[in-house]
């Protein structure tokens, strides 16, 4: 797998990048599910630029667009963000959503010099909320019926871990990466 920047990544990656963005099983997980266009999608890449609160990455796997993964709303005083990814719906259920966490993890514990991490994840999405708690993610609240969804009001699930806590997990999740990364 690799990890670009979204704005080094060129026009055909970004293109992509909005079709997958578009599925419907992806933006049934999203706080905003309308269709993007063109238009709207360019106007958000151009917000990214010289933008110090949010980093985006595409995700490629075997040099094909496989996803999405972001640091939001970054803090340097406090040195904590959020974050949260996405995946092509063909490529879920492989190991790549955990290769895609640890990765993110070192990079906001290392590059990005992060002390605390925190990602939000809707309650209808239960396998993602299981997947940062076997990282190491701790459930620090819910959000009740915070989210309008089709009609309805949904809960969010809140998670989050620090530094240390990544760093006392690492190892044991590094020899599950390295026999995911051998598939």
């Amino acid at each position: 797998m690799e990890f670009l920047d979204i704005l080094d990544a060129g026009p055909t990656y970004q293109a992509q990048v909005r079709e997958l963005r578009n599925h419907a099983d992806i933006r049934r997980f999203m706080y905003t599910d309308h269709p993007i266009g063109p238009q709207e999608h360019a106007s958000w890449l151009a917000s990214l630029g010289g933008n110090q609160r949010q980093k985006v990455f595409v995700i490629l796997h075997h040099g094909a667009v496989a996803g999405v993964v972001s640091l939001n709303g970054i803090d340097t005083v406090h040195r904590t963000a959020d974050w949260a990814f996405y995946l092509d719906p063909a490529l879920q259920g492989k190991g790549l959503g955990s290769r895609v966490e640890f990765w993110l993890l070192d990079h906001a514990f290392n590059e990005a010099g992060l002390e605390k991490l925190n990602c939000e994840v809707l309650a209808s999405n239960p396998t993602v909320v299981k997947l940062h708690r076997r990282f190491g993610f701790t459930q620090e609240g819910v959000r009740r019926q915070n989210i309008l969804k089709d009609g309805e009001r949904m809960d969010v699930v809140l998670l989050g871990i620090t530094r240390d806590e990544w760093l006392a997990q690492r190892p044991a999740l590094l020899a599950v990466i390295d026999r995911l990364g051998s598939r």
